[in-house]
């Protein structure tokens, strides 16, 4: 048994192969895909790689014993180092400023935001002033009605007539 590694262009595949000779030659079975990562890996790139590394052989124990299990790490920790302790810590530290950096930019984002809706507020408030000034001043006198006399045609005009002028 033994990891094969495969290299494509961005990306390096990890699978587990074991090995039968049948009828005199030899033959290769696929176990199981570990998946692939992009090389050069980063930090969480790996955590990742690793993280699925581990639960994958976790599934394959039936398979594959603890010994085997040692050498399948040891392998694949020449290609793709493990994740040390610092550099997990280092991309905690990172994720969490840019956390704060993200929710820095969304508090402002809001405030910004709140202080659109208080100038909307203050311009409403303006205006029903404004609209409650004119709903109190006394509304201007209405000119007389004509007299019925006073027409230059004489007689009285009915609604319906003078509509059509």
């Amino acid at each position: 048994m033994f990891v094969r590694f495969r290299a494509t262009r961005e990306r390096l595949q990890v699978s587990l192969i074991e090995t039968r000779r049948a009828n005199g030659t030899v033959r290769h079975e696929h176990i199981a895909s570990f998946g692939s990562i992009v090389m050069p890996p980063s930090i969480a790139d790996r955590i990742q790689f690793w993280n699925r590394l581990h639960q994958r052989l976790a599934k394959l124990s039936n398979r594959v014993d603890a010994e085997r299990q040692g050498k399948v790490f040891t392998a694949v920790h020449a290609r793709i180092p493990m994740p040390t302790i610092d550099e997990q810590r280092a991309l905690q530290l990172d994720n969490a400023k840019a956390d704060a950096g993200f929710w820095t930019v969304i508090r402002d984002a809001h405030g910004e935001i709140a202080q659109g809706h208080k100038g909307l507020i203050a311009s409403a408030e303006r205006i029903i002033a404004k609209s409650e000034a004119e709903a109190v001043r006394p509304t201007p006198r209405l000119r007389p009605p004509r007299s019925a006399s006073s027409g230059s045609r004489g007689g009285r005009r009915s609604l319906a007539g003078s509509a059509g002028r």
